[in-house]
């Protein structure tokens, strides 16, 4: 008998939970040219500015993991939101520089488990030949949050002010956890899901690999996994190029190609509105490519590398003049930068032996991208005070593309979560 598909009720609520998290955060983007003439800060303070919320957010991002293990993404999506939320309403009410920096490190601290809390969903949700559509789908919320978020706020900021766009937005993120709560569990628990959807998911969501019997190898032997070094490096080469583009996009924009505040918004949405078709359709193209076994042996890095590949056109950027040119290239890279991650967070699961491990691992590969992430508006606010232009910034990001190619080729092999004496003994049994 055809079971139901309730689940995707929950993939719809984690879509809304990606959007509205990448809303919160183009805000500044949109607003920094207004913030930077309100209080008068430089290139390189304003570098500083839009890349705060990830300091707090990196460092928050392995004890993040640590509490999905222990409190389930269920508990913890909810707390998250309502922390970022109310950071995002407080930044409209800064007074100063110093007050929103402290205002976006509340954000980071409450976006921090975002990530893990939706991959780490989707392994409890899906049954494995479905997975990579989902995390692509779900993470479609993202790139969909700031291709409809930059225009809004542009709106929002030009109609009312900046500090009431931050007040706004920070308030539809309350509003969602009030939802998710009233609705949400695990699987197991959830009463509204039928019984027969219940035993699809729990009999298919580790692709027919029993769970070891120990309780997870904890970070330190992920640490030891060269396997989750490839992942982690991968990952970081692919939200560098996202993090460059979604904080600088507008800015390069307005600045370098003269557009008005509310167009360079909707030119920063089309890439961005694209990569979220080609994030869910080149995923759900991996998922129909690959059996159970080539689910279990890893195969999907090859889709990992290739959008990597892919992601390294943008070094093309400086070499064109026109700006439907470098919207194009713009796009091609950002669509498959945000493939990447999505693919790649299915490859954790599909490498991952030990549930207990879920919140970690996924911290873990997440902590790689934002550690990148991080670094890319600073970076580039350097680039562009010393050369004065963004060619160099673009250059960067195709390198660290190419960087990450080879990672994802080379290193991001094996299983993850088993101990030593496991793995060998699979090992044997190999041969």
């Amino acid at each position: 008998m055809r079971t139901t598909r309730r689940r995707y009720w929950v993939f719809v609520l984690l879509f809304l939970f990606n959007a509205i998290a990448y809303v919160d955060r183009v805000n500044m983007s949109v607003a920094g040219k207004p913030i930077a003439h309100d209080f008068g800060l430089s290139p390189v303070a304003l570098g500083y500015l839009f890349s705060s919320f990830l300091w707090a957010y990196v460092l928050m991002m392995l004890p993040g993991g640590r509490l999905i293990d222990r409190w389930g993404t269920h508990v913890v999506a909810s707390a998250a939101a309502a922390v970022w939320s109310v950071a995002q309403m407080l930044t409209g009410a800064a007074s100063g520089f110093a007050v929103m920096l402290a205002t976006r490190l509340g954000l980071g601290v409450g976006e921090a488990p975002f990530a893990p809390v939706t991959y780490g969903s989707v392994r409890a949700w899906s049954p494995y030949r479905e997975r990579g559509t989902a995390i692509a789908a779900i993470s479609a919320g993202s790139s969909l949050g700031l291709a409809l978020g930059a225009p809004l706020v542009a709106w929002l900021i030009e109609a009312v002010s900046w500090r009431w766009s931050f007040v706004i937005t920070g308030a539809v993120g309350l509003v969602w956890v009030v939802i998710w709560l009233s609705f949400v569990s695990t699987p197991e628990k959830t009463r509204w899901l039928p019984e027969a959807e219940r035993r699809l998911i729990l009999a298919e969501r580790d692709a027919g690999v029993p769970p070891p019997a120990h309780g997870g190898v904890g970070y330190l032997g992920l640490v030891r996994s060269s396997t989750m070094w490839g992942l982690f490096l991968s990952q970081g080469c692919l939200v560098y190029t996202v993090y460059l583009y979604m904080s600088w996009l507008p800015n390069y924009l307005q600045t370098a190609r003269h557009l008005s505040l509310v167009g360079s918004g909707v030119f920063t949405s089309i890439p961005f509105f694209v990569a979220s078709v080609v994030n869910i359709v080149a995923n759900w193209c991996g998922d129909r490519m690959l059996s159970a076994d080539a689910v279990r042996r890893g195969m999907r890095r090859y889709l990992v590398g290739l959008c990597l590949l892919l992601t390294a056109v943008g070094v093309l950027i400086p070499l064109v003049h026109s700006l439907i040119a470098v919207i194009v290239l713009v796009t091609i890279a950002v669509s498959f930068a945000n493939v990447g991650p999505a693919a790649n967070g299915a490859l954790v699961s599909d490498l991952l032996r030990s549930p207990a491990d879920t919140g970690r691992a996924f911290a873990f590969l997440v902590l790689g991208g934002n550690t990148f992430g991080l670094l890319a508006p600073i970076v580039t606010g350097y680039l562009v005070a010393w050369t004065g232009s963004f060619n160099s910034a673009f250059v960067a990001a195709g390198v660290l593309a190419l960087i990450g190619a080879a990672a994802a080729f080379g290193l991001a092999r094996g299983t993850i979560g088993e101990t030593a004496r496991i793995g060998a003994i699979q090992a044997r049994l190999a041969d």
